[in-house]
């Protein structure tokens, strides 16, 4: 299974030089997307911030989430609630990244993010968050692209 970092689904849904990329991934994979229940949250604050900054047109923001969660429904995306599993797996992937002698100053969600997809099981991510990517390699997960 691979595990889709918000950094890489999020282009699934808006336009960016390098969504062509993350759809064709999509495209030839037969497994559904696997991605954290924090997503959802993610995908609605960036495309609020990208529709303020004139990124993309007004009134995009409920198209793109109505999307996102018709893909939820539909299977094509799932979801790895957050829960007391996925917290005991970021206790361990926070120590692992903050290893000495070189720590990655990785961010809260991102470590969500990895134990999520450690606690599925799965064998690699995708992403494009460098910090992120840094921390995934650590714990194990090979990285896409």
């Amino acid at each position: 299974m691979i595990y889709w970092d918000t950094s890489a689904l999020l282009k699934l849904y808006v336009p960016e030089p390098d969504s062509e990329y993350f759809l064709s991934l999509v495209s030839r994979d037969e497994q559904p997307v696997c991605s954290s229940s924090i997503a959802t949250v993610e995908i609605l604050c960036a495309v609020s911030r990208k529709e303020r900054s004139g990124e993309i047109k007004p009134g995009s923001v409920n198209s793109i989430l109505r999307k996102f969660k018709a893909d939820c429904g539909s299977g094509r995306i799932v979801l790895v609630p957050y829960g007391e599993d996925v917290l005991a797996r970021s206790e361990q992937v926070v120590r692992l990244a903050f290893r000495p002698p070189h720590a990655v100053i990785v961010r809260s969600l991102d470590v969500l993010h990895i134990a999520s997809a450690l606690l599925v099981g799965a064998k690699a991510m995708i992403a494009t968050d460098t910090r992120l990517r840094e921390v995934a390699l650590l714990a194990g997960l090979k990285l896409v692209p």
